[in-house]
């Protein structure tokens, strides 16, 4: 009957290791059946009736022990850091310069503005958005401040 605990725990710890491949509870789900039948048997099982009921007690709480230090130790150390690599980003972005000597320079819209277009200041092109609401393709324009994204801008009469 050992034996018949040991497979059914080891397969329960193997079909919760299946269920990050086979996303969807089933494999889990049995998988935690098998583990807890595995202590159901500890527990009830005649082949241990010349055991006190301590013995079966720590024999079916060390089956739950054995099953979660093992998808403990697999989690840990085999899946973070065997899937990190395949599904983790692990770029970077790059230093991003605000330019605050934008502020208060003038330019052109290159588009619509309404409220969002490009504009050119400076001889670059930006994205920006027109602190009025909207501007036609040609209007003048002087940057307010920064943005995320882009420059707050407003129309030059």
């Amino acid at each position: 009957m050992l034996a018949n605990i040991a497979i059914l725990t080891l397969l329960g710890v193997l079909l919760i290791m299946l269920e990050a491949f086979l996303p969807g509870w089933v494999a889990g789900l049995i998988g935690s059946v098998c583990i807890l039948t595995a202590a159901t048997l500890a527990l009830l099982a005649d082949d241990f009736d010349s055991w006190t009921t301590a013995q079966r007690f720590f024999l079916a709480m060390g089956v739950l022990a054995v099953a979660t230090g093992l998808l403990f130790v697999w989690l840990r150390w085999f899946a973070v850091r065997f899937f990190r690599r395949g599904f983790t980003l692990s770029a970077t972005v790059g230093n991003i310069s605000r330019d605050e000597s934008l502020a208060g320079r003038q330019g052109v819209a290159l588009t619509e503005l309404r409220p969002l277009g490009r504009a050119e200041i400076d001889g670059r092109r930006y994205d920006v958005r027109c602190q009025s609401g909207a501007a036609p393709t040609g209007t003048r324009i002087e940057v307010v401040s920064l943005e995320p994204g882009n420059l707050l801008v407003r129309t030059v009469s």
